[in-house]
Formats: structure tokens, C-alpha cells, sequence
């Protein structure tokens, strides 16, 4: 995995963000195979990677993993750990997962605050919150899985606090300007006509911190300048 990583950084791949890492609790990961974020065995392995990557002229973050009701009962590396999600619901509809508890929030959001800090503690560059594509913390986005009556279920806004709550998490974990960049999808695994939203207006009239503009104009707005790559993301 060392050259691995080291190879690109070597071929001038400015940013490399890593495949899924599990974080530390123990319903977070489906495979043996697919690489943790946690124990001293493993950082010590990251650390690693991460010298090698920085040796090239590279830069490396970690993407920090839970899978929710992705995983299967009897799955390793903990076949006797549930799978669980926000309302045990599936992302097919299935509902045979074990829905969390507030207990099992908390430890999932203190296992990617540990995560994130070891991320800074060893030499990473910043972290990555894997929040799409069906997973855990995209499963408490999206109300095909998320069905819960709580503060964690509702409106688009209030469906956002499980994982607004691992991003604030994170940033008090780690230093002030370290780099947490936080990566959604509109489409689930094995969803792909899946939304968070149907339309951009949708979701903001379905939240009660949305007011319609004071005022409209026909004016454009300013033409941006620059070169695509000078511009600064939106």
C-alpha cells in the first residue's frame, strides 16, 4: 500500500484521497479486506503511507468510513456486531438493520472525532467524511432510509444534524486549520435515481429556515473572470 500511494504522488497527483477506512466501532465495515483507521498496528501502517506520499511531493487524506445498514449481519471483521442505520431501513427498503440508539450515535460520532485525530496526530494532510453514495451518514440524509421522529429525522435540516454533529465533532478534534472536507451524493448504491432532493427549490422550501428573496431582479449576475482554474470552487 506504501508504493502504492507513493507511485501517484510521484506522477504528480496533487491531492490523493484515500479508498474507505473503517473508523473504530465495530458495525462500521462489512470486509476484512477493506482497510481500518484505527489500532496502533494499522496507524503505524498509515504512517507510513503517508511519509512515502509526502517524500514524492504529495499530499494525502483519509477517507473516513462507516457503511450503516450497507453491512450485513455476520459480515467481518465483526460478525457479531448489528448492522446498523438510522431507522434499521436498507437503502432497497429492506428493514431487517437494527435502528440506532442515541448511545450508538454517540459512538459513531466519537469513533470519526478519534479517527480524524489520529489522521492529524500521524502526518495526514486533512480528512475526508465519506457522506454519500447510500453509506451511514448518507443514509440519515436521505428519507428513504431515514425515518426516524427525533431531532435525527424530519425536514432536509433536520435530517442533516446526525452528521452536522461528526462534522463539529471532527473540527474540535482537530487543529483549527486543518482540512475536513466533507464528500455527498444525490445517488445511493444500488439507487442511482435516488435524491436528497428532487429540485434545489424543493429542498429549500421544505426547510423552516428557508424565506423566499426580498426582492428579485432580471439583471445577470457579473460574468466570472478568470481562467476555470483560478476560480475559486462553489
Amino acid at each position: 500500500m506504501v508504493s502504492y500511494y507513493a507511485r501517484r504522488a510521484a506522477a504528480g497527483v496533487g491531492l490523493i484521497v484515500t479508498e474507505g477506512t473503517y473508523v473504530g466501532h465495530e458495525s462500521a465495515g462489512g470486509s476484512s479486506r477493506v482497510p481500518r483507521f484505527h489500532g496502533e498496528e494499522q496507524l503505524a501502517g498509515w504512517a507510513k503511507v503517508v511519509e512515502a506520499v509526502h517524500q514524492a511531493g504529495g499530499t494525502i487524506v483519509p477517507q473516513l468510513w462507516h457503511i450503516g445498514t450497507v453491512r450485513k449481519q455476520g459480515q467481518n471483521p465483526h460478525p457479531d456486531a448489528p448492522s446498523h442505520g438510522p431507522s434499521g431501513l436498507r437503502v432497497d427498503g429492506t428493514d431487517d438493520a437494527t435502528p440506532m440508539t442515541q448511545d450508538d450515535i454517540d459512538a459513531v460520532i466519537e469513533a470519526f472525532a478519534r479517527a480524524a485525530a489520529d489522521a492529524e496526530r500521524i502526518g495526514f494532510d486533512g480528512v475526508e467524511l465519506h457522506g454519500a453514495h447510500g453509506y451511514l451518514l448518507d443514509q440519515f440524509l436521505w428519507e428513504g432510509t431515514n425515518r426516524r421522529t427525533d431531532a435525527y429525522g424530519g425536514d432536509p435540516v433536520a435530517r442533516t444534524t446526525f452528521a452536522a454533529q461528526i462534522v463539529a465533532a471532527v473540527r474540535a478534534a482537530v487543529s483549527p486549520d486543518f482540512p475536513v472536507i466533507f464528500r455527498f451524493s444525490q445517488w445511493k448504491q444500488e439507487a442511482y435515481d435516488a435524491r436528497l432532493a428532487e429540485t434545489p427549490r424543493s429542498w429549500r422550501r421544505s426547510s423552516p429556515r428557508w424565506s423566499p428573496p426580498a426582492s428579485t431582479s432580471s439583471t445577470p449576475p457579473p460574468a466570472a473572470t478568470g481562467s476555470p482554474s483560478s476560480r475559486a470552487p462553489t
